[in-house]
């Protein structure tokens, strides 16, 4: 039975990476365009929030409990940034 439909390529669907997701989720994107996990280094093959948040829910509670929202997460997430850069992981500087 083929039915004859094209099957959906997300590579067509031109997703970016939304920079508000970095203070939310603490994703960044690397240079291949993909976001990663600040926190435990982790690739994901979308630029989609429900996957940054799926995996920042799921994995890292502690983290969303001891830095709610606001400006203690932004001081947070930019300590982890700058970790980052210092160590050199394939991450743009921004």
């Amino acid at each position: 039975m083929a039915s004859g439909k094209k099957k959906r390529r997300t590579e067509e669907e031109n997703r970016e990476f939304n920079q508000d997701w970095t203070e939310s989720f603490a994703f960044i994107y690397n240079t291949d365009g993909l976001p990663t996990c600040l926190i435990c280094h982790e690739k994901l093959a979308h630029n989609k929030k429900s996957n940054l948040e799926r995996d920042f829910a799921a994995k890292h509670t502690q983290f969303a409990g001891k830095y709610p929202t606001g400006d203690a997460r932004k001081k947070a997430v930019k300590e982890l940034r700058k970790k980052q850069q210092q160590t050199g992981h394939n991450l743009p500087i921004m």
